[in-house]
């Protein structure tokens, strides 16, 4: 009798301590969950993008296309779009086609850059590309990508008037092009 008022006892604490317990993560999570979305909402954005931000300025670079021609930050005029994407990266794939359409509706004014470690690896992102942006192939750490901060792909970004970036979310770069 006495060793079943223990049990009873023991799974009753223990209980009450579960519940607290869950209560304190529940809470913490809802925290969070606010936390998350001030950051987002934030005019910085996202505290991991992939790429310099909105009123940032790229470093200086210089690059050769692959159809030979040169490529500076001078480059980057009004509402160039701007994008990085790399071969071995699998939702690089899905953006290709949506970037290659939002380049087509800006002629001239879209720079695609694949990171690939050979020209023979990024063949196939550079042949989706080509046509409708001017094109670049380098190595990862590349002249381009450094002067743009990039650190995952894809990523990309569309050119303010005072050479600054005007937005780097990736789905509003390939959604305005008109508005440029």
């Amino acid at each position: 009798m006495i060793l079943g008022a223990v049990a009873i006892t023991f799974l009753g604490v223990l209980t009450v301590l579960n519940l607290i317990l869950t209560l304190a993560v529940v809470r913490r999570l809802r925290e969070h969950s606010d936390h998350l979305s001030r950051l987002l909402s934030s005019p910085g954005g996202v505290p991991w993008a992939s790429i310099i931000g909105s009123g940032e300025r790229p470093q200086p670079f210089t690059a050769t296309t692959v159809d030979g021609g040169e490529l500076t930050e001078s480059s980057l005029t009004d509402g160039t779009i701007v994008a990085f994407f790399s071969p071995t990266c699998s939702a690089c794939h899905e953006w290709v086609p949506r970037f290659a359409e939002a380049a087509e509706a800006v002629p001239g004014r879209a720079i695609a850059v694949v990171v690939a470690d050979s020209p023979e690896d990024g063949a196939g992102h550079v042949t989706s590309l080509r046509a409708v942006a001017r094109v670049v192939v380098e190595e990862q750490d590349g002249a381009v990508a450094k002067a743009f901060g990039v650190t995952g792909y894809p990523a990309m970004c569309r050119m303010a008037s005072d050479g600054t970036v005007a937005t780097s979310d990736n789905d509003a770069v390939v959604t305005l092009p008109s508005l440029a």
